[in-house]
């Protein structure tokens, strides 16, 4: 939940109203970072995630995406946007009701630009309200690409990783 994506879907989700907001994460040491930005509880990927979630969001996948699916309450839904699925037992997704959907920013456009522009237009108006705003852990030269990734990689950030050119 301190990547790229996952601490502004914590951001959103407390903008949005989430009762209860619990960001998982592969080390401990994120658990601030997350707090300031309105989680109710960190956890590590490899704990047991408390009380049943509504919803999940997974950039991880993997072991992640199993513990995901076993954190999500009766008619909750697992929204997946990682590349590193695995099996899942669509039965077991039935007996409890929950769902499970994959995400990818090219066919939301192609398929739904209108949603897609409704979206964008609500993304940019609660960031010129102050109301969303982005993390930026580290800003780093075109050249460096290589290194950006190794920070991506090693899971080191806690938001953004810009390359400028």
């Amino acid at each position: 939940a301190a990547g790229g994506v996952g601490h502004l879907a914590v951001r959103l989700a407390r903008e949005m109203g989430a009762e209860r907001v619990v960001a998982a994460v592969s080390d401990r040491g994120k658990a601030a970072f997350l707090h300031d930005l309105g989680a109710d509880a960190v956890v590590a990927y490899d704990e047991d995630w408390g009380e049943p979630v509504d919803v999940v969001v997974d950039g991880v996948g993997g072991t992640v995406q199993a513990a995901a699916l076993r954190a999500l309450a009766p008619l909750g839904r697992l929204v997946c946007y990682n590349a590193v699925g695995g099996a899942v037992d669509a039965n077991e997704l039935r007996v409890h009701g929950q769902s499970l959907i994959g995400f990818a920013m090219r066919p939301f456009v192609a398929h739904r630009p209108e949603e897609y522009e409704r979206h964008r237009r609500e993304l940019w108006d609660l960031y010129a309200r102050g109301r969303l705003t982005t993390a930026v852990h580290r800003t780093l030269p075109l050249e460096d690409a290589a290194e950006a990734h190794r920070i991506i990689e090693r899971r080191e950030n806690r938001g953004k990783v810009v390359l400028r050119p």
